[in-house]
């Protein structure tokens, strides 16, 4: 990018955060996506449907328990589970990112 200030070039960076990413995973969209792209159905879509939904957060602190908080998005952190979930869920922004990179 330096070079190409130097010689008058426009440059433009786009940068992604992915500090909070596993949060922001649509189980809908990641449920389509396990079985259109990745060919997973019945029993299989079934497990990992219901390892994503119904999950809940709550922080017990000094004695007093805060409101449960109902989760609709997200991979579990910490899990074996949840990075290869992203992974998944993110696999096709390269093609999305080739498509326009001619822009």
């Amino acid at each position: 990018m330096l070079m190409a200030a130097v010689s008058g070039q426009v440059s433009a960076l786009c940068l992604l955060d992915l500090s909070a990413a596993f949060n922001t995973v649509d189980h809908d969209l990641l449920i389509r996506r396990l079985e259109c792209q990745y060919g997973r159905r019945s029993v299989v879509l079934q497990s990992f449907s219901s390892y994503l939904s119904g999950r809940t957060f709550q922080v017990v602190y000094g004695g007093g328990t805060s409101p449960t908080v109902y989760i609709p998005c997200s991979v579990p952190q910490g899990s074996v589970l949840g990075p290869r979930l992203f992974i998944l869920y993110m696999a096709d922004l390269e093609d999305h990112v080739a498509k326009h990179a001619n822009i």
